[in-house]
């Protein structure tokens, strides 16, 4: 199998399935509860705690785990405006639909809209956008379909010198552990296990301390009250080995020279490069215009090749990223690759010999 879909999900690496063994096999109790137990797996789950807030640049305490990436969205974005009701806040017209679909849930807010120049967002647009009244700002570190990098730093200082005091939230599924970055540079940062080689069903949010939210789901106050559920022990220990096993910087390398060779291999094929010349190595989102997309995945998977048209998560729907873009027209001829450091240069070779074959086999689409 070749697996090039990996920001739709990622390979469990040997480190996580380890550590969430342990978890589940011997070190299974509920941290909450008060026996020794209890006591030794609520010391793993801070241990876990520690280890991604450091790779994140931020403290501990300022970890929130979530079952998910969507979960820790929901509970930054609509935790922080369930109050602010008249108030004006600023989005992307391109994020991830855990984000725009709270907005569009959201009552009584001025939501703002902003759409991608040249697939990216820039300070100046923000800039131009936000208002006295502006109270929340949340823009994707990563996008999920085309791998534009928003420059965080240079938005967040664009808010700080509004005067307003806006919290900036980032959607940072697409770019923890892979682009570097400390995020203690903006005020809350979603994150998602199953995209960096930890299992499903584990995420975190981190939040600023002094920024207030308020939970969006009731129960027996854990997470400090934030988010109430049974821990997730194996899940946060898996999440917590994946990270310690990844190198941001070789794993970078290696992906940048995949992604290198399979731009120059779609081009030379015909194909249209979407993703920004400075994306993220992680995606590429190319079109060809006279076939349909999912014909060529299919094609693909008869070889156990993987990619994907799109984000998985809105996979039945159509790509909001390329309404966004103003290239709707071509969303039924797009393509999404996405690496992981597993992936090789063979695969590559593979891949684009079997897309090749796609190509002139595939009747055309008029």
């Amino acid at each position: 199998m070749i697996y090039l879909d990996n920001a739709a999900t990622t390979k469990v690496c040997l480190e996580a399935v380890k550590a969430a063994n342990e978890a589940f096999c011997k070190n299974y109790a509920n941290p909450a509860s008060l026996h020794s137990a209890g006591f030794k797996a609520e010391t793993a789950l801070e241990n876990a705690r520690e280890i991604i807030a450091k790779a994140a640049g931020v403290r501990s305490n300022e970890i929130y785990f979530t079952p998910s990436g969507t979960c820790a969205d929901n509970l930054a974005i609509c935790g922080f405006l369930k109050n602010k009701k008249g108030k004006t806040v600023i989005t992307t017209a391109f994020e991830h639909p855990a984000v725009l679909e709270c907005f569009k849930n959201l009552k009584d807010l001025n939501v703002i809209y902003l759409k991608p120049e040249n697939g990216k967002i820039t300070p100046e647009l923000l800039q131009k956008a936000i208002t006295p009244d502006t109270v929340f700002v949340s823009i994707c570190h990563v996008n999920n379909e085309t791998g534009a990098v928003s420059p965080l730093n240079d938005l967040a200082n664009v808010i700080k010198k509004s005067g307003t005091g806006a919290v900036f939230h980032t959607d940072a599924v697409q770019g923890f552990m892979k682009e570097p970055f400390n995020y203690s540079a903006v005020d809350m940062a979603s994150f998602s296990g199953h995209k960096v080689h930890a299992p499903k069903g584990i995420g975190a949010l981190y939040i600023k301390k002094g920024i207030k939210i308020k939970p969006v789901i009731y129960g027996g106050g854990q997470e400090n009250g934030l988010f109430s559920s049974t821990s997730n022990v194996p899940g946060a220990l898996a999440f917590a080995a994946a990270v310690e096993n990844c190198n941001i910087k070789n794993n970078y390398s290696i992906v940048k020279t995949l992604c290198d060779k399979t731009k120059i291999g779609l081009e030379n094929f015909g194909g249209k490069i979407i993703s920004p010349q400075d994306a993220s190595p992680y995606i590429i989102n190319a079109i060809f215009e006279d076939y349909i997309g999912e014909n060529i995945v299919h094609f693909l998977s008869q070889s156990e090749i993987y990619i994907s048209t799109g984000s998985a998560c809105s996979s039945k729907h159509s790509s909001y990223v390329y309404s966004a873009l103003g290239l709707e027209r071509y969303q039924k001829n797009s393509l999404r690759i996405s690496f992981s450091e597993y992936n090789t240069e063979i695969e590559i070779g593979i891949l684009l010999e079997n897309l090749h074959n796609a190509l002139n086999k595939l009747i055309r689409s008029k």
